[in-house]
């Protein structure tokens, strides 16, 4: 626990839009440890479903409710919406789907008695990340995210937000420009801009919030979609900021590149594997070469780091097994691959995509214990 007396004033937001599950996560954040007198919940309900709004009016009186009459910025314009609400010090973000622990706001805020640390990511986990085949490799990519790559990111001092689970301080927030209501992940570009303005980011990996990954094929592809070509345009959008940042060296500047170099490794080893499989398919027979072992052993290099890396994840996170999660490797990653691949070259050349909601299946089971099993089918694919 948090052992100073350091207890800020904190504002909770939690945007969202058609989900009833969030009341599971404004009944965690009312049970939280911190004391009641220092913070406040704010839920930004941008709902056009009235069974959603429904289940929010019943906190009345217990959090703030505030509602637009416009989705401008979707996310990011919602949380801009509510920072002329939000009395707190810090800003604690959840998106409507998670469970937060009793000692969250307790653990998170110590690290901003350090006036320079502008923003604080917790672990992510999921509650159904053995739910389907999807899920479970939804949740490798994501736990490989929090327990490798941040972990590296966060050693040289530039961790990253994930959008949830986070805190940010308030005046580093405004002296930014607030969140960008133009970038698919407003939480990779305010992280940017942070660090070239000078503030540190922490990422913290032994506090955790859990929330849900997508459990269909098509939901999953639209968020990795989101995510590619969101980062890809952080990047390119502030690279003159932090190439020429006085606050940050260089080692820092290149690892801020790495997604972006990342994407194009990737771009490049799918372009190899499509033209490689072309000239076995249209290709004369002919006997096993040097180079073709070369080759072979060149891409196995180049991607079984990635199914070593899920091995020792998804068994250290329990997700699946050893001979389960090379398969999905196999077969959704390199349709993920694809997938990325077509994103990161579209962000290269535009900046527009359309901001797609990612359903949650604790929608269905908000809404059977509150209208019945019938009203359930609608939350499936909203």
């Amino acid at each position: 626990l948090n052992k100073s007396n350091y207890l800020p004033f904190v504002t909770i937001q939690i945007p969202v839009y058609n989900d009833p599950v969030v009341e599971r996560c404004i009944k965690s954040c009312l049970n939280l440890n911190y004391p009641k007198s220092k913070y406040e919940i704010i839920v930004i309900d941008d709902s056009t479903d009235e069974n959603t709004r429904k289940i929010i009016d019943k906190f009345k009186g217990k959090i703030k409710i505030l509602r637009r009459n416009n989705r401008k910025g979707f996310k990011a314009g919602a949380l801009n919406y509510a920072l002329k609400y939000s009395k707190g010090e810090i800003i604690v973000i959840f998106d409507a789907d998670w469970k937060v622990p009793k000692n969250f706001l307790k653990e998170i805020v110590k690290y901003f008695e350090d006036k320079k640390v502008a923003l604080v990511q917790a672990k992510q986990n999921f509650l159904n990340k053995s739910l389907n085949s999807i899920s479970k490799f939804a949740a490798n990519l994501q736990l490989i995210h929090y327990n490798l790559i941040l972990k590296f990111f966060n050693f040289f001092g530039i961790a990253f937000g994930g959008g949830t689970a986070m805190a940010v301080r308030k005046s580093a927030l405004l002296k930014v420009g607030k969140w960008n209501e133009n970038n698919l992940t407003e939480d990779a570009d305010l992280s940017i801009k942070l660090l070239s303005h000078g503030y540190k980011t922490i990422y913290i990996s032994d506090l955790e919030a859990k929330g849900e990954v997508p459990v269909k094929l098509m939901h999953f592809l639209r968020q990795q979609r989101r995510w590619t070509f969101g980062v890809t345009r952080s990047i390119i959008e502030n690279l003159r900021l932090f190439l020429f940042s006085n606050f940050l060296n260089k080692v820092q500047k290149i690892i801020l590149m790495l997604p972006i170099i990342f994407y194009f490794f990737s771009f490049i080893t799918f372009i190899s594997f499509v033209s490689s499989l072309i000239a076995w398919l249209t290709g004369s027979p002919k006997p096993l070469s040097i180079e073709d072992i070369h080759r072979f052993f060149t891409v196995f290099a180049l991607t079984s780091g990635f199914i070593v890396a899920s091995i020792i994840i998804s068994k250290k996170e329990k997700i699946a097994n050893p001979f389960e999660i090379t398969f999905l490797c196999l077969t959704y990653g390199v349709l993920t691959a694809i997938n990325n691949t077509m994103y990161f070259i579209k962000a290269l050349v535009t900046d527009k995509y359309y901001w797609f909601k990612t359903p949650k299946k604790g929608n269905v089971d908000v809404i059977k214990k509150h209208y019945g099993k019938n009203a359930s089918k609608v939350y499936e694919n909203v």
